[in-house]
């Protein structure tokens, strides 16, 4: 069958993993699939500990940790040539206080779907995680609901970068209802999330380090408008480097048109997001405020 990668915008979900081999070209990667870790008793640990350069917990341990959802949805994509259903939801640690860039992580879940028909990859897929308690889960959460979860700690190779994440696969979502205290946003610098640029492109280290955290951007100018996909790029000089805005969650929750060339914005915030070459995705229509 011809190979097509379609990107599905489906509420949150549950999680598990596994990674077909890796491209480093920004196309979905998740992680491998652990065999008997998840089936011992999780680490207690924390987002930021795991974020921290000082992190001793290896890469397929199994941990426990709690964080408030910030995606607005669950995002899903579908790969048929490789048989697989992807999914993925963010989450901040928000306390103590303040907000740093190591207190975000990614949850991610893959699940095999060894028969696909002739109809939507995306249907499709969103069949399969009714099969599937976690990504059942995931597809219950809701942004701003703390969440107590379970997985194996993995990591995924992307453009010249290698960025950190929880394997759902046979781990656990819980919600606790909404969470006391909301994530708040840490406010950077625009350019120190440059687009990947080089063959091969190269992920810059921000995106890393501070991989699914809230930033927000303030005082900044748009370029490099794309008419197609709505996404663009903000700087404080309104020219690169600068960081791009991707708009994929917005245009999965409705209409969105982004605005011409040149726009001062007050304020843009989103989640730092290091696959796929590195970007910015708001939450909401309410994280862009010219």
């Amino acid at each position: 069958m011809k190979k097509s990668l379609t990107v599905l915008f489906l509420t949150p979900l549950l999680v598990s993993a596994c990674r077909p081999a890796d491209t480093s070209s920004g196309s979905l990667d998740l992680a491998l699939a652990p065999d008997l870790t998840m089936a011992m008793p999780a680490t207690p640990t924390t987002i930021r500990d795991l974020n921290s350069p000082q992190n001793t917990i290896k890469v397929g341990t199994k941990v426990k940790v709690t964080g408030v959802v910030t995606s607005p949805l669950r995002w899903v994509s579908a790969d048929d040539s490789a048989g697989y259903c992807y999914y993925r939801v963010h989450i901040v640690q928000t306390e103590p206080a303040p907000a740093t860039l190591l207190d975000g992580m990614v949850l991610t879940l893959s699940m095999r779907t060894t028969t696909w028909t002739d109809g939507s990859t995306l249907s499709q897929c969103k069949d399969r995680a009714k099969t599937d308690t976690v990504a059942m889960a995931m597809d219950t959460i809701a942004q701003g609901q703390l969440v107590e979860v379970e997985g194996s700690l993995d990591t995924r190779a992307n453009c010249g970068g290698t960025t950190r994440q929880l394997n759902m696969f046979g781990g656990k979502i819980v919600s606790q209802g909404m969470a006391p205290t909301q994530p708040t946003p840490v406010d950077v610098d625009a350019t120190m999330y440059p687009t990947a640029t080089g063959s091969p492109k190269v992920l810059a280290k921000t995106f890393v380090d501070g991989h699914a955290a809230l930033v927000r951007f303030t005082n900044v100018k748009s370029y490099g408008r794309n008419a197609t996909y709505q996404d663009f790029s903000v700087s404080p000089t309104g020219a690169a480097p600068g960081a791009s805005i991707a708009t994929s969650y917005l245009r999965a929750l409705g209409m969105y048109t982004s605005l011409a060339d040149g726009t001062t914005y007050k304020s843009v915030t989103g989640i730092v997001l290091g696959d796929f070459c590195g970007g910015i995705w708001p939450r909401t229509t309410a994280d862009i405020v010219p």
